[in-house]
């Protein structure tokens, strides 16, 4: 029991205060942590810090949180960006870069009207062009399980298994073993590596390099870092009263290479056949 915290209930069926069973220490321990010290952690570094370095602190401060809340759940700091093929996904990267640009951001904006006594502190407008851009970010990490799904229920050609084996030297039994109709899949979770962002998804084409994710990924990072710049600018400013617009050409530009990344896996990479 010394390794244990109970815990007190009062949900159906049980007596209020009426110990309904106990934590492992070490759980309860992550629990805290990610409940209450790093919130804590999050709000002191955006208060403290000054104008524009407080959005950069804020920013690390939610990556931690995303990193130490995989840790807790799935035993992997990254596993956020981890599919349930076991592989990471690009379009899970995508969408939480913009989740901790987004979202550190106008915490950051907020707190900072709040310690200058702005009124309505939580009235920082934020523009279209940003909620257009998050929507491409959740099209395409919604719209990649649907455009895969139908290739779960197909077979890959036993040559390209074959050529696929020498290529990632892994033995054939252990590709058919593993994955998913044609589509590639590692056996556990830490097999995930950051190179699986750029690689094809099926059987066929996972030793090759997708020429669309690579695109995808670059207009992502430099719109990301872009953005997350103007919004530093204008914390440093004191301009806290709305986020910044992005350009209409941005939006062109990951629009065009959202739509190339989601394209790119209708194909048939791997000369399958139905099961």
């Amino acid at each position: 029991m010394a390794d244990s915290v109970p815990v007190i209930g009062s949900g159906a069926g049980n007596r209020a205060g009426e110990i309904v069973g106990v934590v492992p220490r070490a759980e309860y321990g992550r629990m805290v942590v990610l409940t209450t010290v790093m919130p804590m952690a999050i709000i002191t570094t955006t208060w403290f810090l000054p104008p524009g370095w407080n959005l950069l602190g804020t920013a690390a401060m939610l990556t931690g949180f995303l990193l130490v809340l995989g840790k807790a759940i799935a035993g992997v700091p990254l596993a956020l960006l981890i599919s349930e093929r076991n592989l990471m996904s690009l379009s899970r990267f995508q969408a939480l870069v913009w989740t901790v640009v987004v979202m550190a951001g106008y915490l950051t904006m907020t707190l900072s009207r709040v310690k200058s006594g702005a009124p309505n502190a939580v009235g920082v407008d934020i523009p279209q062009e940003l909620w257009i851009a998050m929507g491409i970010s959740t099209t395409s990490l919604l719209g990649t399980p649907l455009v895969l799904g139908g290739k779960r229920a197909r077979s890959p050609d036993e040559k390209l298994v074959q050529n696929t084996s020498v290529q990632l030297a892994e033995a054939p039994a252990d590709i058919d073993a593993h994955r998913q109709g044609v589509l590639y899949a590692n056996a556990n979770m830490t097999d995930a590596r950051m190179a699986d962002m750029f690689q094809g998804d099926e059987v066929g084409n996972t030793a090759h390099i997708d020429l669309a994710k690579v695109q995808m990924f670059y207009f992502t990072l430099i719109a990301a870092v872009g953005y997350f710049m103007d919004v530093a600018m204008s914390v440093a400013r004191g301009t806290t009263h709305a986020m910044p617009a992005l350009s209409q050409g941005m939006l062109a530009l990951l629009a065009i290479s959202h739509g190339g990344y989601l394209l790119g896996k209708t194909g048939d990479h791997s000369n399958s056949k139905q099961t």
